[in-house]
């Protein structure tokens, strides 16, 4: 067996010289931007489901995977990463921590805000990009949580949030290829090239191993089925290619909707998922240095 799949260099260079992590493929996609396309719809859409019922459960479900892990979060100061709406800000708030928020775009730093005030919590909003700020401008931080978060997906924004974190630190990332059965229906259909996304969290669960870190990790796969409308479907098809590295011309794109629309009708199920992946790193004393 290679000695260097035992050293930090090696997962290091896997992991940032892999292109066919979920972030490149955005970025190649011109996605990923609060400035893209459509991203005011999908924040606005993103928000409302934040706080439904089925997304307040979920954010339940991964506070109460957390709590098993740690004492408390009351009087626990909080930095949370791509914080989004508040999301996880506001019920951290709630459960007595002192929450910093980082998020870089204007429309969902004003929708944390109001969401503070309808849940009457307060919490410190940073209007701003994780990788535009140091650690030394953040400052000290007991938990540093980044859920799902572009802005964490490789070894040195990890160890930024570690320097950064007290006591713990959270991530969590795509644990496998993302699932979508429409998708994977056209791929078929089309015989269309694809390049499964990679996934990040196995190159930092190898990283924390051979740095020695103490954590604790869940790997779980979810599928939702979801009734859309084909106007929709085509609506989101680009992006959803992205994640399969798929190419399609306009030309196409008209194919794939008669396909669509003579087997489906103006209602499509559609099926999506993965492995998902939670990490809870406990902060090590040779992590501060400035």
């Amino acid at each position: 067996m290679s000695k260097s799949i035992f050293s930090s260099q090696f997962w290091e260079n896997q992991w940032r010289n892999d292109p066919n992590t979920s972030l490149k493929k955005m970025k190649r996609a011109g996605l990923g931007s609060y400035d893209s396309p459509g991203f005011e719809k999908w924040a606005i859409n993103y928000d409302r489901q934040s706080f439904s019922k089925d997304g307040k459960a979920r954010t339940e479900r991964i506070i109460k995977w957390i709590e098993q892990q740690i004492p408390s979060f009351n009087h626990m100061t909080i930095l949370d990463v791509g914080a989004a709406s508040g999301v996880f800000s506001v019920p951290f708030a709630q459960r007595g921590a002192s929450v910093t928020a980082v998020e870089p775009s204007p429309l969902l730093s004003e929708l944390l805000i109001k969401n503070a005030t309808t849940y009457d919590v307060d919490v410190n909003v940073m209007t701003a990009a994780f990788e535009n700020k140091t650690a030394t401008e953040i400052g000290h931080h007991d938990f540093v949580f980044a859920s799902m978060c572009p802005a964490v997906t490789d070894w040195e924004a990890v160890q930024k949030a570690l320097k950064i974190a007290n006591k713990y630190v959270y991530v969590s990332l795509m644990a496998g290829p993302k699932e979508n059965k429409l998708v994977d229906e056209l791929i078929e259909q089309f015989n269309l090239q694809s390049v499964p996304t990679t996934a990040d969290m196995y190159y930092l669960l190898q990283l924390l191993y051979v740095n020695n870190y103490t954590y604790q990790t869940l790997i779980e796969r979810h599928t939702k089925t979801t009734d859309m409308t084909l106007t929709d479907v085509m609506n989101q098809l680009p992006t959803w290619f992205t994640d399969f590295d798929i190419a399609v011309s306009t030309a196409m794109l008209n194919d794939i909707q008669h396909y669509l629309q003579d087997k489906y009708g103006t209602t499509i199920p559609v099926t999506t998922g993965g492995k998902f992946g939670k990490v809870l790193i406990h902060a090590k004393e040779g992590d501060h240095h400035d």
